[in-house]
């Protein structure tokens, strides 16, 4: 089979590789489509990934063979593929923190869905292995992880109907995040910097969104929420500036969810005030990944059209025009980048 195969940052080669073996409690899964995530991009540009290796993780495919124990899966099943699967059992699975389980950090599809098939590994094939119905398109289904990520985040910082949530970022996270912030019932404010994402926001159905570079974000959010502050922000861009920001934009006694991925991008350190903390009972806290059960939530979401992605796909590309499409992801005038084998 050919894959993608990471040399260096401006060096991935479409390349031939062996197709994985794979063993009795294992599937074969041909890969149809596979999401461009940020989090590839910066194991790319910050040398996070080892020479000789595939990236890739939100994936979908059809199951192309099925090991001698499996009999969940078909051969022909069109599926889509969580790349992780936590063990339920250990003391963190147990305190819901599944993203800390130790098994949940193993990578567990081989080489990575950057290539023609991967081989599931047999924690994933019962647990992390959704049948998608035929109604769903395969580029969907790769929507389902990332949305995954924002559905963990809102039931963490525990939005509820009514509330108001701002969410710092138009990127396409900010905007899975904007939906099912929705979802819960929330009133949602969005900001951004690029028109064409604020705009998206709206056709998505964020009740309000701006472009903080040509307006007034913080008298924008006191007037819509009657002067006291958003309930909760989700800072849904590795910013440090903006984590500062989102402190004068919640409420006293409103929640704060650090979802930017810090690595995306080299950051100062972050010296925050914590006087909003203390005296105004602002609640800080992070979130990152998904668990399985967050998984098959994303999944019904999209299934029932609760979260639009379609509408959020700008670009397409082949796999072996990966260059082509990492200028286009660069250059930020995407929202949603798929690539196909």
């Amino acid at each position: 089979m050919r894959a993608l195969v990471y040399r260096g940052f401006n060096d991935l080669r479409w390349e031939e590789v062996e197709t994985p073996v794979i063993g009795p409690e294992e599937i074969l899964v041909r890969v149809r489509a596979c999401g461009l995530c940020s989090t590839d991009v910066w194991k790319a540009m910050y040398h996070e990934a080892k020479p000789g290796m595939v990236l890739g993780h939100e994936v979908s495919g059809e199951v192309a063979e099925t090991g001698s124990n499996v009999s969940s899966l078909t051969v022909g099943d069109r599926v889509a593929v969580f790349h992780r699967a936590e063990c339920g059992a250990c003391y963190y699975c147990k305190h819901g923190d599944e993203t800390l389980c130790s098994e949940y950090r193993q990578q567990s599809i081989f080489p990575g869905a950057f290539a023609e098939y991967i081989r599931v590994a047999p924690r994933l094939v019962g647990k992390s292995v959704i049948r998608i119905p035929d109604e769903m398109t395969y580029e969907e289904a790769t929507m389902i992880e990332p949305t995954a990520c924002c559905v963990r985040a809102a039931a963490k910082i525990g939005i509820a109907p009514g509330d108001s949530v701002l969410i710092i970022g138009d990127g396409p996270m900010a905007l899975l995040n904007a939906q099912v912030s929705k979802t819960a019932g929330a009133l949602v404010i969005l900001s951004g910097h690029h028109d064409h994402r604020v705009e998206t926001a709206v056709k998505l159905g964020a009740d309000y969104a701006f472009n903080s570079n040509k307006t007034n974000l913080r008298m924008n959010v006191l007037e819509l929420t009657g002067g006291r502050g958003a309930d909760v922000a989700i800072v849904a861009v590795s910013s440090t500036e903006a984590v500062q920001e989102s402190l004068k934009l919640v409420r006293e006694g409103g929640k704060i969810c650090v979802f930017g991925d810090f690595r995306d991008v080299p950051q100062p350190s972050l010296s925050l005030d914590l006087k909003p903390v203390v005296h105004s009972s602002v609640s800080l806290l992070g979130s990152w990944g998904c668990s399985t059960k967050d998984y098959h939530a994303a999944f019904n979401l999209i299934k029932t059209g609760r979260v639009r992605v379609m509408d959020m796909i700008t670009h397409r590309f082949p796999l072996d025009k990966f260059m082509d499409a990492l200028k286009v992801f660069l250059g930020k005038k995407c929202i949603k980048i798929i690539l196909h084998p």
